[in-house]
């Protein structure tokens, strides 16, 4: 029931009006009543209306006052002026000041009836939309964290991203506090441990050493945090001037408590310090550089980027767009191109002279890009060497003493790689299709056969079975299944049944006409002339 606060002067108005309409079979109930505005205005707060009928014209305080004052207390309520015909104009205000309507006394019921049932369907949609709206605010502050960390990997991955084009307001909302002289990105990583027999551990270990890492943090330095699309603990740290020196031994410090304390040790790389938060998505690349030194240098340790610099490892071979262009190669699966890139990159390689630490370094980079393809593709990385035991790949690579012993080795990794996933993939192709065309040949004459249907049977998706069937039989699913159905009607029109109708319904045309249009189109001829043509 919604409720009405009724605010006239006249008693025996207030009275006839609460027998006027059928006020509970509309949905309303007389709340309470008032006599002049001021005391409308005391009953507003005790009896919360839903709609207001004023008078305009009452003493002490009018309905024009009362409405203002009510309006500009921000009271929930639609009103709706009660006036006489010689207070038309204030009625016309009144509706300049937000009053839903206004009714002419003596009152007309249906006038006043079809207003009440308008309001009650705007308050409706009011409070639905206001629902949704709540609805939506409480999804977005459960999604800030998601939102959050999709920023501020939008931030690291760099740097087309203007990060000042983000108000402080937006930041805020976010929880990133940011504002420093100089910043630099730290990159936690755990190390590969056997005490991970689940995900349920990964997760609890991860936790553990972000509580750690903040902890340590938190009490000299600015900072926001989050995962990167590698699950790695990445800190964006606000530095000032005496505080950024600090920095090693503070991660020093991290790393000793969480082999302290945990069952797992941590190696963490550090960035440079730059001025300017746009640069943050170099100093997150230069802390990966580093970190992915623990595979020469040993994990459980901290590698700075300055350290490696300093140490003559300047550039890393294989860079970002190496890494991409090795990704889009296998996904391809063009074998030329393949072998073309791993030619390139050792040629290039061997022109710049690089160490054979370098070399390593971007073999196991290779290897890892590899790993990311497979799981990538649902395969696994030790079905690639299926003919020997576990592979320690650290250990091969150390026992290497030649550019062209990795240069071998990588290539026939790589290959093997492309062969066992491409391979797989186009038997698995293969299947789906006959799989497909056997379940149209079972179900050709179900009408309401869908694409979406036959999807779900293969456990493929929609669009991808879509590509994977064009690609195999050069034709499209829907293609297949009208030349089936077509050619199914033909077998039964040349067995002699001459019912357009009821060949149609057997082969999943529920229209007689659309079947004919896609006969003819097929045969040559409409149905109706192709039996006579056979008689």
């Amino acid at each position: 029931m919604y409720k009405v606060l009724v605010v006239d002067d006249e008693y025996y108005f207030r009275q006839a009006l609460k027998v006027t309409l059928p006020w509970e079979e509309l949905g309303f109930q007389i709340a309470g009543e008032a006599k002049n505005g001021e005391e409308a205005l005391a009953r507003m707060s005790e009896i919360e209306p839903d709609v207001v009928l004023v008078d305009i014209n009452m003493p002490i305080m009018d309905g024009m006052e009362f409405i203002q004052n009510a309006i500009r207390s921000e009271r929930d309520a639609k009103f709706i002026v009660l006036t006489g015909q010689s207070e038309f104009a204030y009625a016309k205000q009144a509706v300049q000041l937000g009053v839903f309507n206004y009714v002419l006394k003596p009152i007309d019921e249906k006038e006043l009836q079809d207003s009440l049932l308008e309001i009650k369907d705007l308050i409706q949609k009011e409070r639905s939309v206001r629902l949704e709206l709540n609805t939506l605010k409480k999804q977005a502050k459960e999604n800030i964290p998601v939102l959050k960390d999709r920023l501020l990997n939008e931030w690291l991955q760099g740097p087309n991203v203007k990060i000042p084009s983000y108000t402080t307001e937006r930041l805020h909302y976010l929880g990133i506090h940011l504002k420093a002289l100089s910043y630099l990105v730290v990159v936690v990583d755990i190390d590969s441990i056997e005490n991970f027999v689940s995900e349920e551990d990964k997760q609890i270990y991860k936790l553990a050493v972000q509580d750690i890492a903040q902890e340590f943090i938190t009490v000299d330095y600015q900072f926001t945090s989050c995962y990167d699309t590698n699950d790695r603990f990445v800190m964006i740290i606000g530095t000032e001037e005496g505080l950024c020196d600090k920095m090693e031994l503070l991660c020093e410090s991290i790393r000793k408590s969480v082999q302290k304390n945990l069952a797992c040790t941590v190696t963490i790389g550090i960035g440079n310090r730059y001025f300017d938060l746009e640069s943050i998505s170099v100093s997150y690349k230069e802390a990966i550089y580093a970190l992915r030194h623990r595979f020469l240098l040993g994990g459980n340790q901290v590698i700075s980027h300055s350290m490696i610099s300093e140490s003559g490892m300047k550039a890393s071979l294989f860079s970002l767009e190496r890494r991409s262009s090795l990704l889009m190669c296998l996904r391809v699966g063009n074998l030329s191109e393949t072998e073309g890139w791993i030619t390139e990159f050792f040629q290039d390689a061997i022109s710049k002279n690089a160490s054979m630490e370098m070399f390593l370094v971007s073999g196991l980079e290779m290897v890892s890009t590899c790993l990311e393809f497979l799981d990538e593709m649902s395969q696994s990385f030790y079905r690639i060497f299926q003919d020997t035991a576990r592979p320690d790949i650290f250990h091969i690579f150390q026992n290497m003493d030649s550019y062209s012993q990795l240069e071998s080795w990588i290539r026939s990794f790589i290959l093997k790689v492309l062969a066992h996933v491409h391979d797989k993939k186009q038997s698995r192709a293969v299947k789906v299709v006959e799989e497909v065309k056997l379940y149209i040949q079972g179900h050709y004459g179900n009408e309401e056969l869908r694409i979406e249907d036959i999807a779900k049977n293969v456990h493929m998706n929609y669009n991808h079975l879509c590509y994977v069937f064009k690609r195999e039989t050069f034709v499209t699913i829907n293609e297949y299944l009208t030349e089936l159905r077509i050619t199914k009607a033909k077998e039964m029109l040349d067995q002699g049944i001459q019912s357009v109708q009821y060949v149609a319904s057997q082969v999943g045309y529920a229209d007689a006409n659309y079947f004919s249009k896609c006969f003819k189109k097929y045969i040559g001829v409409a149905p109706s002339q192709y039996i006579k043509n056979i008689q």
